[in-house]
């Protein structure tokens, strides 16, 4: 595969030595020419069609236009910028100003107007059209073909009076090698290690700029503070991005949060705890902040002034000022006009339409985009990327000729591949598992080969399977060289909680560490109603008396997080749950005596509804903590009903038993996990071992759409119970726990027509004799013990089909008893506890691994994706 070979600058620069003028529509190529003139000469050595006409270097009007064209007509700003845009287009490819107007469809008012203004108004367009180069001077014309159907317009009539050069030499030349990398990251960085400031003047980079190329190596230049000449937009400067994402939210409703615009509070210089993230904005307070009080100043600004008044605000919040901005402010009108939302959004679509001129270097390494030139005047150039965005597509309008569009592109391509005296082609041969595909027009070069990666390209290096040079510390932050790594504190309990992310993700428990996690709504409302049921405990008659008091200071925690409209809708969810609340702890016997419980401790912990509603907390069974350093485990309790009763109260959705046993299983760990039932179960056996327990999980929100419509709170499905037994599996299978839960079923089943006759004693008497085991751990006992169960049915009840099948029926269900936790259920978790620790003790000297098994984490309950980087395994 091969290039058709292009000429040099120098050689064209040779070969037009002679021209009085130099035309070409390649604007960097005509600047190249000028450098390299050797005798002195009134005007430039080359210009393109317009530069030539107008006698200016880059001229550009098309904002000033717009200007006109907006204060003449009631337009909207994006349809007066549609017709302006679409009308130059047209006159450029066709050579006529109103040529649009004979396109079926563009014959509109609005591209009629454009028409009328562009015929009235002095502007470069017009210049070009009615300027004619002289044909005694002499002419050279570099790339013809390139020139637009208006760019031609400049040139004489006869052909003869000017010389056509084409870019183009006889032969071939070989496509640059190029260099496969893992990531854009490692191009960028390849790149970057071959520059440095004195050798910048020397080097050029090609690339796609709508692609992560172009900000990383932006980043990267800056950093190792080597200059560089093109880069960002007026409107990506972060100064002017910041101000109208600023002026945007500014409109986004009372409900825009903190999280919502935490990266313009960081741009801004604020540090908000991401406490605050799911906070609304307008209910945070911070005081004297100086930073958030000048962007208060902003947001009423923008509420009560002028775009004056808020670009004012903005340049005291940053400490910068921004003429320019002010200066397009004014020229379009609007710098002492209201700030509204409409005039906002046409401001960031004019921004977005038009290029404002920038000051930019004027030395450094040259970024160019691979869609704008055919010319990079360097030595040494690189190429990254050379994705799908380096072909431009044709634009789909009815003037222009697509086919032609993409020859002309092509040649433009190839050219562009053959600029300075050293040439490399660097790509990413893969993202995010998937082959990344080259540009198209690479395929086109080839005659012999298929190409749908950059593997398939000739002279190929491919770097992904380099190793690792540990020499080179890759780490995003570097120690002290000097100080002492300290030792992490020796872990001896973990939450629940913590064991659910430890056997999910542990790196996510890592982060989780390292950052505060923001407090949300379902939190907080959570929190709400945990402490109502503490006043509740301690002062009944004041949630039952001043019931809208108590609900007011509810919902005052709430409003920072939900606008007024739902904040209604919850405080009946929450009127419901302290119903809920108040039928299910007046049930309760009296409390436990003071000192009933000794593994247990008051956590100090604040409530700030007690607070408000100026109660007293002295009640000793709530909110209770325990540390358990024997079994590892730590946790708050949050109702100790009596001796023997844990009472959790929950404001999610109604799980029952079985839902409940499922997600603390432990082998295989269940997808979404929770052990809190064998984790509180585990810690009150210490507190009274060898005693039946119970758990009870209140739903108070799980029934808000029957409450609402006048039901009453039905405990039996609000409440579920999980019950420990401190028996063997074989003791339970014996007991009236187990004969009732497989007797429940209707009279007919075939599983109670067997046990009804033979009745608890025999079937009593019978497991009391035949110690059965679990299902799975030692099945030719449990067999055997099947077929004497039927024996003994058969010599009982009789031998019928109904019996035998009942007798399967009644062995299938004796397995794990529904709403049972057993003695091993609990040791066998203990030991688990200590397996993790031991493990997360290992992790603190290691690395944490980002899975804790081969199926990997589920991501839906990881809050840190961002941060963990995963890359073909689950320990990246």
């Amino acid at each position: 595969m091969s290039l058709a070979t292009a000429k040099s600058i120098d050689d064209l620069a040779a070969e037009v030595a002679d021209a009085d003028v130099t035309i070409s529509a390649d604007a960097p190529l005509t600047l190249a020419l000028d450098r390299r003139a050797t005798e002195p000469r009134i005007g430039r050595m080359a210009a393109t069609p317009r530069s030539q006409a107008t006698g200016e270097f880059a001229p550009d009007d098309r904002r000033d236009l717009f200007a006109e064209f907006v204060s003449g007509t009631d337009l909207s700003w994006k349809t007066a910028t549609r017709a302006l845009e679409l009308t130059l287009d047209c006159w450029d490819r066709t050579g006529e100003r109103d040529g649009i107007c004979n396109y079926p469809g563009f014959d509109t008012p609005p591209i009629r107007a454009a028409v009328d203004l562009l015929e009235s108004t002095p502007n470069s367009h017009r210049t070009l059209a009615e300027t004619t180069l002289d044909p005694g001077r002499e002419i050279a014309v570099i790339d013809e073909g390139s020139l637009s159907a208006l760019d031609r317009r400049l040139l004489p009539d006869d052909d003869a009076a000017y010389r056509s050069v084409d870019p183009f030499a006889a032969g071939t030349t070989p496509l640059p090698p190029t260099h496969l990398y893992p990531s854009a990251t490692a191009v960028v960085e390849a790149v970057c290690e071959h520059i440095d400031p004195a050798t910048a003047d020397h080097v050029g980079v090609v690339l796609d700029e709508g692609t992560i190329y172009s900000s990383l190596l932006e980043a990267k230049l800056e950093a190792a503070n080597v200059p560089y000449q093109g880069g960002p937009v007026f409107v990506d400067d972060d100064e002017v991005r910041l101000f109208l994402r600023l002026l945007q939210t500014s409109f986004a409703g009372d409900g825009l949060t903190v999280g919502e615009v935490r990266p313009l509070l960081v741009a801004a210089g604020l540090d908000v705890s991401r406490e605050y993230d799911d906070r609304r904005v307008a209910t945070v307070d911070r005081g004297d902040d100086e930073v958030w009080s000048r962007i208060e100043r902003f947001r009423r600004a923008v509420q009560e002034g002028t775009f004056a008044d808020a670009l004012d605000a903005f340049e005291d919040l940053v400490g910068t000022r921004r003429d320019q901005l002010r200066t397009e402010l004014r020229s379009l009108g609007r710098l002492d006009a209201s700030v509204t939302e409409p005039a906002v959004n046409e401001l960031v679509y004019y921004l977005q339409s038009f290029e404002v001129p920038v000051d930019r270097e004027s030395e450094g390494v040259l970024l160019v985009d691979a869609g704008a030139t055919a010319t990079v005047d360097r030595e040494i150039v690189f190429y990254l990327g050379l994705g799908e965005g380096w072909a431009r597509t044709p634009p789909e309008y009815p003037w222009v000729d697509a086919e032609a569009f993409v020859d002309r592109d092509f040649r433009r391509f190839q050219r562009l591949l053959q600029n300075g005296d050293q040439r490399f082609v660097l790509a990413q041969a893969t993202m995010a598992g998937d082959e990344v595909t080259p540009c198209p027009y690479l395929r086109e070069l080839f005659d012999d080969r298929t190409v749908d990666g950059f593997d398939d390209l000739p002279d190929v290096t491919d770097h992904t399977g380099q190793a690792r040079d540990d020499s080179r510390d890759r780490r995003c932050f570097e120690a002290p060289t000097d100080a002492a790594e300290p030792e992490p504190d020796p872990v001896e309990t973990v939450s629940q909680s913590t064991l659910k992310q430890l056997v999910n993700a542990p790196r996510e428990y890592y982060f989780d560490e390292l950052l505060a996690s923001p407090t949300n709504l379902a939190m907080e409302r959570g929190q709400a109603l945990h402490d109502a049921a503490e006043v509740y405990v301690n002062a009944p008659a004041v949630v039952r008396e001043e019931r809208e008091r108590v609900l007011d200071a509810m919902c005052d925690r709430l409003a920072p997080f939900v606008t007024e409209p739902r904040l209604r809708t919850l405080r009946t969810r929450l009127d419901v749950g302290l119903d809920v609340l108040v039928a299910y702890l007046d049930g309760c016997p009296s409390p436990p005596a003071d000192g009933a419980f000794t593994t247990y401790d008051d956590p100090a912990h604040d409530n700030d509804l007690a607070e408000t509603l100026d109660v007293a907390l002295d009640a000793h069974h709530c909110e209770r903590w325990f540390t358990a350093t024997d079994l590892g485990l730590h946790g708050v309790v949050d109702f100790l009903q009596d001796e023997g009763t844990l009472v959790d109260y929950k404001s999610g959705s109604v799980r029952d038993a079985s839902t409940v046993q499922r997600k603390a299983a432990l082998d295989p760990v269940h997808d979404r996990p929770d052990f809190q039932a064998k984790a509180y179960l585990a810690q009150h056996r210490r507190e009274r071992p060898g005693k039946r327990l119970e758990l009870r999980f209140v739903h108070v929100l799980g029934a808000v759409d029957e409450m609402v419509k006048g039901a009453d709170p039905d405990l039996d499905e609000l409440v579920t119970t999980i019950t420990y037994v401190p028996s063997t599996f074989a003791e339970f299978v014996a007991s009236r726990a187990m004969f009732d839960q497989v007797t429940d079923y209707a009279d007919s089943n075939d599983r109670c027509k067997v046990l009804d006759t033979l009745g608890y004693e025999q079937y009593r008497t019978f497991f009391e004799a035949h110690e059965l085991p679990r299902e799975g751990d030692d099945p030719e006992r449990r067999a055997a013990i099947r077929e004497s169960f039927a024996a003994l049915a058969e010599s009982e009840v009789g031998s019928y089909k109904y019996v035998a099948n009942g007798v399967d029926k009644i062995f299938d269900d004796l397995t794990e008893p529904t709403g049972y936790f057993l003695e091993d259920d609990l040791d066998a978790f203990e030991s688990f506890v200590d397996e993790r620790i031991a493990e997360l003790e290992g992790y603190h000297d290691d690395r944490f691994p980002v899975a804790f098994d081969d199926d990997g984490p589920n991501w839906d309950r990881v809050d840190h994706r961002d941060l963990i980087l995963t890359g073909g395994t689950t320990d990246a």
